[in-house]
């Protein structure tokens, strides 16, 4: 895979790797954001959405995340995936690590509450992302026909690296297994060697890069 990482992981624990990965994956956000005016996080925010949307089913349901300032932005495919008329639906990790699923809310970004502990914050407004009135279940990934997952790094066999809460992989036994799995990442952050999986891990099908590039993989 051209511009992937390699070298590094025969051996390594989880924790290297994942320690090793955020090194990476700072490295490369900051590189997005240094292009003149935002342009590097706006063309790949674009890319990325440009790609995912091609595999869409009309008016499907897919299930996203709100991206941190390091991860690759899914802001753009969020707002493109609405103007298309798909239903989108988020994640929000409660306090067992479990993936509870809401609707977006226009404009908002990923902040450090929606991929740890959260809680539901007093006096929220009622539209927000803490109300849970319209929360949909940890379920709610069985009616998707597409799921786009975080990650730091993704290998050959689709192995995913995550943040090591596990909340992914518990989440995905909801799919429908016809649902693909689809991982986000950086230009460069492919593992061209074997990650270490777990019992638990579950793999995905492809990953798709701030360069809008697909691989399927597995």
């Amino acid at each position: 895979m051209n511009g992937s990482v390699s070298g590094s992981v025969s051996g390594a624990s989880k924790r290297d790797l994942r320690h090793a990965a955020r090194e990476r994956r700072s490295r490369l956000a900051a590189a997005l954001r240094s292009a003149p005016g935002g342009a590097g996080v706006a063309d790949a925010a674009e890319a990325i959405a440009e790609t995912v949307l091609r595999f869409v089913p009309d008016e499907g349901r897919v299930a996203v995340y709100e991206s941190l300032p390091d991860e690759p932005p899914t802001g753009r495919l969020i707002e493109r995936l609405l103007e298309s008329g798909h239903e989108v639906i988020v994640p929000v990790v409660l306090d067992d690590f479990s993936l509870e699923w809401r609707y977006p809310v226009r404009g908002a970004v990923g902040d450090r509450g929606t991929v740890t502990r959260r809680r539901a914050a007093p006096g929220a407004d009622e539209r927000g992302p803490d109300d849970r009135s319209e929360w949909l279940g940890v379920d709610a990934l069985s009616a998707c026909d597409l799921v786009v997952t975080p990650g730091l790094t993704v290998d050959r066999h689709g192995a995913r690296l995550g943040q090591g809460g596990g909340c992914y992989d518990r989440a995905l036994l909801h799919r429908d297994p016809a649902a693909p799995v689809v991982t986000l990442l950086h230009e460069g952050e492919a593992s061209e060697d074997d990650l270490p999986v777990d019992e638990h891990d579950l793999p995905v099908d492809a990953y798709v890069t701030t360069t809008g590039r697909l691989v399927r993989v597995g």
